[in-house]
């Protein structure tokens, strides 16, 4: 574990620690839906005062990784059927929206170099075959889309989508990643050439095939718990 005294010499602060250091482990499913996150318990962990564990769980219940509970505390939020439709609800809007910004983006002259870059990335990261990490590497490439469509707001909305999606991912690393980082080749290739249409049907096209694939491995897991 990466000590706080080293983080914060680096130049992070000790809430943002705590933030990165809780969610990494909510994602990776160190600690599962439902478990409890105490407050003495985690300080003590991490060598930090309760200070910036206060600080950072506002931030995390409102990217929907933790839950406040007024009779078990603090928990890890799971990860509803309910939700994940409506996850995919907003992400047929958001993620659409993010493809045909970042596509009029690159048509008026701007760079989709790190987009790309982050595509190559992804690619190697696939031939190794690790589930963990093809997730880090498929929410990389969302994360660069939506970076690439210059839109601050935009970019403030898709934080706790973000959130959500990323532990998705993580859940359901059985999907056929391959074929869905065609998809993403595609979709990439047309942003960075500016085929504004083009690349919204595209994104829109892979929200739904993304859909298909996860909802029925979301449900069976879900059934076997």
């Amino acid at each position: 574990m990466t000590s706080p005294a080293s983080d914060t010499a680096t130049g992070v602060a000790l809430d943002e620690f705590v933030y990165q250091w809780v969610r990494d482990r909510i994602i990776d499913g160190t600690m599962p839906p439902g478990s409890r996150i105490r407050e003495r318990e985690l300080a003590e962990q991490l060598q930090v005062s309760r200070v910036p564990i206060r600080e950072a769980f506002p931030r995390l219940e409102s990217e929907g990784y933790i839950k406040s509970n007024h009779r078990r505390g603090v928990v890890v939020a799971p990860m509803e059927l309910e939700e994940i439709v409506e996850l995919f609800e907003v992400r047929r809007s958001l993620e659409v929206l993010a493809a045909r910004l970042a596509a009029e983006y690159c048509a008026g002259g701007g760079s989709g170099e790190a987009l790309m870059a982050t595509l190559e990335e992804a690619e190697a990261v696939i031939a190794r075959g690790d589930g963990d990490e093809i997730a880090e590497a498929t929410a990389a490439i969302h994360d660069g889309i939506v970076t690439l469509s210059n839109n601050s707001l935009l970019q403030t909305l898709m934080v706790p989508v973000r959130a959500r999606t990323q532990r998705l991912f993580h859940i359901v690393t059985e999907r056929d990643e391959r074929h869905l980082h065609h998809e993403h080749h595609d979709l990439c290739t047309a942003i960075v050439a500016g085929e504004v249409e083009r690349a919204a049907a595209l994104a829109l096209a892979h929200v739904e095939h993304s859909r298909y694939e996860t909802m029925p491995i979301v449900k069976r897991k879900l059934e076997a718990e």
